[in-house]
């Protein structure tokens, strides 16, 4: 029997079949990176050295500024303690930093995209922001210097992907196509040597390229705390916003 209808040739056919779903990066997830991408491009080009620092100080996430422990803090707008717990993630050291979290948010955002929707993704995107300086805070309550970077939000991502993206013990393989498997419980992620393979690789690179904490205000160490509070956040926390939180491994 021929598959193709009457007057229709191959290509055609062809063209009309679906793009593999791993290709298919939800509209959420290029238009973060695309305002990543704006906002770096701005502070580079756009902006001279005054203008830049004045943004750094306000949209910075700056830890000791809670508590005013240097005067630098009373020069921040009057609602920068408000939104910079947030707005920090926007904010890049340089073009590898945003590249690497680019990769990794393409990586790892799209299965988690793809499951929660935007309005969710969104929702779990903040908590994970919030959740990274909130780590970082705890450890480094009095350090004033300018925390700016997506990646606690990428490593929520990461951490709420290994909860369904690899499977259960029995899977080793990361699959973004798959974003309706059933969530795992916390000792089966644990238990798949590809989900440490991949947590391992995630935090070696960050340690040996990002850039967390500098610019203006401060030295260029990574926020490897922000990065750890936002992973255990989006490991732990991931079943509150899954829709399909009720579909049970048998």
């Amino acid at each position: 029997m021929n598959p193709h209808q009457p007057g229709q040739s191959e290509d055609e056919t062809i063209d009309r079949r679906p793009h593999p779903p791993a290709f298919n990066v939800p509209g959420i997830i290029l238009m973060l990176i695309a305002v990543f991408a704006t906002v770096h491009a701005i502070r580079v080009f756009v902006l001279g050295p005054v203008a830049a620092s004045d943004v750094l100080l306000d949209f910075a996430f700056i830890p000791g500024c809670y508590g005013d422990f240097d005067e630098i803090c009373g020069f921040r707008s009057a609602g920068a303690d408000i939104w910079s717990p947030f707005s920090y993630a926007f904010l890049h050291g340089d073009w590898t930093h945003l590249g690497v979290n680019a990769v990794w948010l393409l990586a790892f955002g799209t299965p988690v995209a793809r499951r929660l929707g935007t309005v969710r993704f969104v929702a779990f995107s903040g908590a994970g922001a919030l959740a990274g300086v909130a780590a970082f805070s705890v450890l480094n309550p009095t350090l004033v210097a300018p925390v700016i970077g997506a990646s606690g939000i990428v490593s929520a991502l990461m951490g709420g992907a290994c909860r369904f993206a690899f499977g259960g013990r029995e899977r080793t393989r990361f699959n973004p196509a798959r974003a309706d498997m059933p969530i795992v419980s916390i000792t089966d992620a644990l238990a798949n040597r590809t989900v440490l393979v991949f947590i391992g690789v995630f935090f070696a690179t960050n340690l040996l390229i990002g850039s967390g904490v500098g610019g203006a205000l401060g030295g260029g160490a990574i926020a490897w705390e922000a990065h750890l509070g936002g992973f255990v956040f989006g490991f732990l926390a991931f079943r509150l916003f899954d829709p399909l939180s009720g579909v049970r491994v048998r």
